[in-house]
């Protein structure tokens, strides 16, 4: 009766509240009752409550710099270690969760709001999830989309990928962008204590891990499908298989081979140590090297590859592709405070002089003042100025440090696939 004169004493001295309204409000306030849910709760013998109706804190989040965060879990359930990094993206988490670039890694979510929109197999990028967790705001209870087949704490569950919810993303996400990606783990045992899981991570590594190995397909194959008519952005795509295309699986999403099969290319992707001279044998008109996870510098013998296939047919590096083309140029690569992640990063073409809202997912980059005479800085992230993009004409190379095929993400970098295909009917009209 207390609150219920207190409510009512506030409401009255407020300049908004009418008489009128003061009546009705006093006779509603009388239908106010105490709902108890109707999940059963057990009780001690003292009369405490043992179990509650909501889901309480069951996992830690502890970073290498002692900080321990609580929150909630959902997906699978374990101790898992890992680098943490945020992804500024407003959609499109299932194609994050595909992307074999984020191996090794828990993804924080800055977008406080994730799974509303399910889980539906068509918008995946991979056959599995390589990330090592998931860590976001708030966890949607319920799906609103048509093409949904599962929530998203049941899709992690199968697939064994940790999450947690009811975190403070956004103080995390100032740490990171203070302290630089830190490792982490993610455990819902509560036999740990904190200092087991720090000490978990400071005995943990990331860099100099050779990490593509893992997520490289076994054996060559070929890929047939093309963007959906009903995706299908740039219809002034080619038709027809008029080119080539060897694809190099360091992590390669789906969508970049759509692209590709959809602006004309026949496309044979073979594993990250798949020999040169095999991949030359097959006389392909270009060579795609793809994204993945990782340090480039972990992966010597790819960039040996590389080295053994530029100046033979046109080349095309995607953000791994990208940084091992600089070092088989002669450059140098280096690790990133935080890296880019997110589909909302203005990247300026120097050709061009556009800019181009971009998506990107890497922790490296390539050192352009190390490069030697010849290549060409084409893009710039506007963000820090860090190399978006290279090319080297007289060895018909092209790169970009990000991910053209947007997804998720905007389709401002579309065009450089037609861009890939006019390199190669260049060197064809030339060879002729």
């Amino acid at each position: 009766m207390a609150t219920r004169a207190a409510t009512s004493s506030l409401l009255s001295n407020s300049p908004f509240f009418s008489s009128s309204h003061q009546n009705r409000t006093s006779r509603n306030v009388k239908c106010f009752t105490i709902v108890r849910c109707s999940a059963s709760l057990s009780t001690t013998s003292n009369g405490s409550t043992t179990d509650r109706p909501w889901k309480i804190a069951d996992a830690r989040l502890v970073l290498e710099d002692g900080s321990v965060w609580n929150a909630k879990s959902f997906g699978a359930t374990g101790t898992q270690v890992g680098e943490v990094v945020f992804n500024t993206s407003l959609t499109g988490y299932q194609e994050i969760l595909t992307d074999p670039s984020y191996a090794g890694q828990f993804v924080l979510m800055t977008n406080p709001h994730i799974g509303n929109t399910g889980i539906n197999l068509g918008d995946e990028e991979s056959q599995q999830c390589f990330l090592g967790g998931l860590v976001v705001r708030s966890l949607s209870p319920s799906t609103s989309n048509w093409r949904c087949t599962e929530p998203l704490s049941d899709y992690l569950a199968k697939r064994n990928v940790m999450g947690i919810y009811d975190v403070d993303t956004r103080a995390i996400t100032r740490r990171l962008r203070q302290e630089g990606s830190l490792k982490g783990v993610l455990s819902t045992d509560g036999s740990k204590t904190d200092k087991d899981l720090l000490d978990m991570a400071h005995k943990w590594d990331i860099v100099g891990v050779d990490l593509i190995s893992g997520v490289s397909c076994n054996a060559p194959y070929e890929w047939v499908d093309k963007t959906g008519s009903e995706w299908e952005f740039n219809t002034s795509g080619s038709v027809g298989k008029r080119f080539h295309v060897v694809a190099y699986d360091f992590g390669i999403k789906h969508n970049i081979l759509r692209r590709l099969t959809s602006a004309g290319c026949k496309i044979t992707v073979v594993p990250s140590t798949w020999k040169a001279s095999e991949v030359l044998k097959m006389n392909p008109d270009g060579v795609l090297f793809s994204n993945g996870p990782g340090d480039p510098s972990a992966v010597p013998y790819a960039v040996e590859t590389v080295k053994e296939i530029i100046g033979k047919v046109p080349v095309f590096g995607i953000c791994m592709g990208h940084q091992l083309l600089g070092q088989a140029l002669g450059g140098k690569t280096f690790k990133m405070k935080f890296g880019h992640h997110g589909g909302n990063h203005p990247v300026r073409d120097i050709r061009k002089n556009r800019v181009e809202i971009s998506a990107q997912n890497h922790n490296y980059a390539v050192d352009p003042a190390s490069l030697p005479e010849g290549v060409q800085l084409t893009h710039v992230n506007l963000n820090d100025g860090s190399c978006a993009g290279l090319a080297f004409p007289a060895l018909n190379i092209m790169s970009l440090q990000y991910h053209p095929e947007a997804s998720p993400g905007p389709h401002d970098s579309d065009s450089v696939f037609g861009e890939f295909i006019s390199l190669m009917e260049q060197a064809k009209n030339v060879a002729l």
